[in-house]
């Protein structure tokens, strides 16, 4: 139960990673960086914040607005996750927003590749001094929202994420396999898609309850 549904963006609401993984391996491999080191580090977290972990003697600022523009021009490949067009259909406009770690434009690009709705509200990257496991994404977007915290839930596919919602004290349910679900446990809950997710009515105005089909 919950009055407004937070998501995450990629590999929650749209199926990304073929892309983003290849462009961040022809990056690590153009730095001379193990690719393997650098692809698991870059799931919930802003490119800048990823680059500076990785790769701190490069240029952080230069590096991201790299990696973010040549991701926006090329969507190739990014799709809806399964069950994200059904879920978003039963939601209100007020019921739901984003918040995730690359640049609007980026978000914008993957939604409309995705053939998905734009959110009233959109928290990215840039709107936050902090990004994930930071909980500042998530608390500016319960405070736009006229939500509580702990009127919210989060969706999410990373651990650093899921750490930034319950930073914020909003309970959160982890999605998909985009980290083994082992790494994902500190979740109140996890399920394989957003396929599983449905709304169902209740007598209450301004409140949403889902159930999780089997």
């Amino acid at each position: 139960m919950c009055r407004i549904l937070l998501f995450d963006l990629d590999g929650v609401l749209v199926d990304s990673i073929a892309n983003v993984e290849r462009h961040w391996s022809e990056w690590a491999k153009r730095h001379q960086l193990d690719v393997q080191q650098v692809l698991s580090s870059i799931h919930g977290r802003r490119t800048i914040d990823t680059i500076r972990l990785v790769a701190p003697k490069l240029q952080a600022d230069n590096e991201a607005r790299y990696l973010d523009d040549i991701q926006t021009l090329d969507t190739n490949g990014v799709v809806a996750t399964e069950g994200a067009t059904e879920l978003l259909a039963q939601l209100a406009p007020e019921q739901w927003a984003i918040v995730t770690s690359g640049p609007a434009t980026l978000a914008r690009a993957r939604l409309r590749a995705a053939k998905l709705p734009l959110p009233r509200l959109l928290i990215s990257a840039h709107d936050v001094k902090q990004g994930k496991p930071d909980p500042e994404g998530y608390l500016k977007a319960a405070e736009l929202m006229r939500a509580e915290p702990e009127e919210c839930l989060v969706i999410e596919d990373s651990l650093p994420g899921i750490e930034a919602a319950h930073t914020a004290h909003i309970p959160a349910i982890a999605v998909g396999n985009t980290h083994p679900r082992a790494e994902l446990k500190s979740a109140e809950l996890w399920i394989p898609s957003l396929k599983l997710l449905s709304i169902i009515d209740t007598e209450e105005e301004n409140e949403i309850a889902l159930a999780v089909s089997e």
